[in-house]
């Protein structure tokens, strides 16, 4: 290449390059703002949070806890039971207590990030906490969302192409 031609080369490869830069990342906005599934090309969400929104992981962990929560009730009446109507022993209360409350915790934990992921109205979610509070009301609760679709998946949104 002549000499005065590398010159103009030279001077039209900044402008050219920012011209280039403008345009990739022009391109990568309008890529990931598009709808898709692909968790890699969202703004939004990470990894993390694309897992956390699955929504069958979610009310499998809801359902899990919330019969869970249901069985450490039944275990801890049991032993309220033994201590103070049979007055025969503690060991149920002090096993059962700790455990019932920590699964009622959990419960509650499990319930803000269900209703989080299935968009609840906020009346069902403090449905769903005050069920915590009575004896087997979680499992109650959770087979009543199931049946009135609080946990069910959402139509699929098309994909633009």
């Amino acid at each position: 290449m002549s000499e005065p031609a590398q010159q103009v080369s030279e001077q039209a490869s900044p402008a050219r390059d920012a011209q280039l830069r403008r345009a990739a990342e022009s391109l990568s906005e309008r890529k990931r703002s598009r709808r898709t599934d692909d968790w890699r090309s969202r703004n939004r969400d990470s990894a993390l949070t694309y897992w956390a929104r699955d929504r069958g992981l979610t009310r499998s962990i809801f359902r899990t806890v919330a019969v869970a929560e249901a069985f450490s009730w039944a275990a801890l009446l049991v032993g309220m039971y033994f201590k103070w109507i049979a007055d025969t022993s503690e060991v149920g209360v002090q096993v059962f207590g700790p455990i019932h409350g920590t699964m009622f915790l959990i419960y509650c934990v499990v319930t803000l990030a269900t209703a989080s992921v299935f968009e609840w109205h906020p009346k069902v979610t403090l449905l769903a906490l005050a069920a915590a509070v009575p004896p087997f009301a979680t499992w109650f609760f959770e087979r009543w969302a199931l049946r009135h679709g609080h946990l069910a998946d959402r139509a699929p949104e098309p994909v633009r192409q």
